[in-house]
């Protein structure tokens, strides 16, 4: 619930930048705001579970996140709608660790791979959601109509969070151990790099999909597909983090790795390898979290929460740099291809006054078809140090 606002709009790029006449990428690179509240919040925020109880923490957390939607929603303008999603993402720097530490609290130790990859199964689901908006709800009654069903359901949902138990309460509200905190930190530091590749395709996968030819539905059903790949990647690592003994960080670092191959097809710009590309990368890419909270959880037992608001800042850090950096070189990629296309129009343009001929629209350039605008590239969607081909 807590990244619906950030998915949603990540998804909806190309129709939310339609209407405020502003570049896919722009609206994607917002995400970095979402990114900045949660990076700011998530330490202190988690170390106010202990105080607040996890079942009252969820509660604001999610009350926050569904005031974001609907702030989301009405906004008249970009710089709104960046508000909107700065508080979604003060509720997500809470709904975090107080998930983590709902699950530390409720779960058996034995299950834990299962619990924190169904815990963690929330962002591919809104994902597969946000991909499934557009071409649903975005393209037929409009995209702030999405938002609005997102934050119905959310109140709906915060009635199911269970109440806290007073046997296990004190196994996750401790202070971290002062001794820890420094491999706690060296841990959010690796998360950056990982998080700053893997939320380009939340951000800027659909407008990357219209870039390299495919309908806007069809970019919508792919993040969607997406998504279902990347919950199914979660559960079963979570699943077999519990049935075999491993390090969980060990399988962090290999789906990373395997995730790396997808963002390597993506930049060929194919349309085929593109697809199958992201889906590859949301797959592996972004199906590690489940396994980094269970390594926090085992290395943290009585601390969950605080942990993980630690290290949580880390994947903030990774997302604020992420989309920013991506939407930057994004814009800037398409003002290059755009300056080049109109001078080539220009003279492939130019008739005598009367002869009523339709001029490209400026800030978009034609797509094969000559009919629809199209706003990015598909090196867009990948981390600067993989592709060379983006720095050009």
């Amino acid at each position: 619930m807590g990244v619906l606002a950030l998915f949603l709009t990540g998804a909806m790029a190309v129709q939310i930048g339609r209407e405020f006449d502003v570049r896919p990428a722009s609206v994607g690179a917002l995400a970095s705001i979402f990114a900045l509240s949660t990076t700011l919040g998530s330490a202190p925020l988690g170390r106010q579970v202990r105080r607040l109880g996890v079942r009252r923490s969820l509660w604001v957390a999610t009350a926050t996140s569904c005031a974001a939607l609907l702030l989301c929603a009405v906004a008249p303008s970009v710089p709104i709608l960046g508000a909107a999603l700065l508080v979604g993402g003060l509720g997500n720097a809470l709904g975090q660790p107080a998930g983590n530490a709902l699950v530390a609290a409720q779960v058996r130790p034995e299950r834990y791979g299962l619990g924190f990859a169904i815990k963690q199964s929330g962002i591919p689901v809104a994902t597969m959601l946000g991909g499934l908006a557009v071409p649903l709800v975005a393209l037929t009654v409009g995209w702030r109509f999405a938002y609005v069903l997102a934050a119905v359901a959310g109140l709906g949902v915060v009635m199911l969070v269970p109440a806290d138990r007073a046997s296990t309460a004190s196994r996750s509200e401790q202070k971290i151990p002062a001794e820890r905190v420094r491999g706690l930190w060296l841990l959010a530091t690796g998360m950056v790099g990982a998080v700053l590749a893997a939320t380009s395709i939340g951000a800027l996968g659909a407008a990357g999909g219209v870039q390299v030819g495919l309908a806007e539905a069809q970019a919508g059903y792919l993040v969607a597909v997406g998504g279902l790949a990347g919950l199914a990647i979660r559960i079963g690592s979570g699943v077999s983090a519990d049935r075999w003994t491993f390090d969980p960080l060990i399988g962090v670092s290999l789906l990373c790795v395997l995730g790396a191959a997808g963002w390597f097809l993506m930049a060929t710009g194919a349309p085929v390898a593109f697809v199958v590309g992201l889906v590859v990368a949301n797959a592996f890419g972004w199906g590690w979290p489940g396994l980094q909270h269970l390594a926090v959880a085992r290395r943290f037992p009585t601390s969950t929460a605080a942990a993980s608001g630690v290290a949580q800042t880390g994947v903030a850090i990774g997302l604020l740099i992420g989309p920013l950096t991506l939407g930057l070189i994004a814009n800037g990629l398409v003002g290059d291809v755009d300056d080049g296309r109109r001078k080539r129009a220009g003279r492939r343009w130019h008739r005598p006054p009367g002869r009523g001929v339709r001029l490209p629209r400026p800030h978009a350039h034609w797509s094969r078809n000559g009919r629809e605008p199209t706003y990015t590239r598909g090196c867009a969607t990948l981390p600067v140090l993989l592709w060379p081909r983006c720095l050009r």
